[in-house]
């Protein structure tokens, strides 16, 4: 019995252990690179704790296997290169005209990417283009 206490204690200890965000999940079969890779679209925006979704309905950002972004809306298009830092949560994007944005990935799954914009607080809740 104790082994089994034991084994069950260690299975519970490991699955937490793999939570890397905030809002989830706890396991994915696919790497953050993985996930993160594809077009995404602004299913919700917030910043001051008031939604502005509609202010970014025309945003398309395009994350590539060579990590580079492209940002494009109705009127214009950012180029870029993405990464990962050291903490799990951070997410850069470096654009080349010169600015730096520094997210945290609050949650990442294939089907889900909300991130905080470190800097000016704008929250992102991005699903597939």
């Amino acid at each position: 019995m104790n082994r089994i206490l034991a084994i069950l204690c260690l299975a519970v200890l490991t699955v937490s252990a793999c939570k890397k965000y905030k809002d989830g999940p706890y396991v994915s079969v696919w790497s953050r690179k993985e996930r993160i890779e594809g077009k995404w679209v602004v299913a919700y925006a917030e910043k001051n704790q008031q939604e502005i979704t509609n202010s970014y309905k025309s945003l398309v950002m395009e994350f590539t296997r060579n990590y580079s972004v492209i940002e494009t809306t109705d009127t214009s298009k950012i180029n870029g290169i993405w990464g990962t830092m050291t903490n799990d949560n951070d997410f850069v994007i470096d654009y080349d005209n010169g600015n730096r944005s520094i997210y945290e990935i609050k949650r990442l799954t294939r089907k889900q990417f909300w991130i905080r914009n470190k800097q000016s607080e704008l929250i992102l809740h991005l699903k597939p283009f």
